[in-house]
């Protein structure tokens, strides 16, 4: 048996099922998806079973709307593109990352007082 066959005839178990979830939400692509070591399957199929358990990868985007210049927009879809993330999703991880450390945040926004 092929690791191809294999993958193609894993179980979509519960786990499985939440982990896909899970990263849709964050806002990967089916092929980052597929290559997770949970999913470990082919991005049409991580298509396929989006849909057949009513997960949406455009439900993900659509989480944080933001309107920017174009410019802004621009460099937020070249660093996302280079992530393979959407820029919804490069944007929330870029809030998260700066978050998870006050001194950094404080260091962006400082204003010289």
């Amino acid at each position: 048996m092929t690791v191809q066959t294999e993958i193609r005839k894993a179980r979509w178990t519960g786990e499985r099922i939440a982990r896909l979830g899970f990263l849709l939400g964050l806002g990967w692509d089916a092929k980052r998806i597929a290559e997770d070591p949970l999913i470990a399957s082919t991005p049409n199929n991580v298509h396929r079973q989006a849909q057949r358990f009513g997960l949406a990868f455009r439900a993900a985007a659509a989480a944080i709307a933001l309107r920017l210049p174009p410019e802004a927009a621009s460099l937020y879809d070249s660093a996302a593109t280079k992530r393979s993330l959407t820029r919804e999703a490069m944007i929330r991880l870029l809030l998260l990352v700066v978050a998870a450390d006050p001194a950094l945040l404080d260091n962006i926004l400082d204003d010289g007082a």
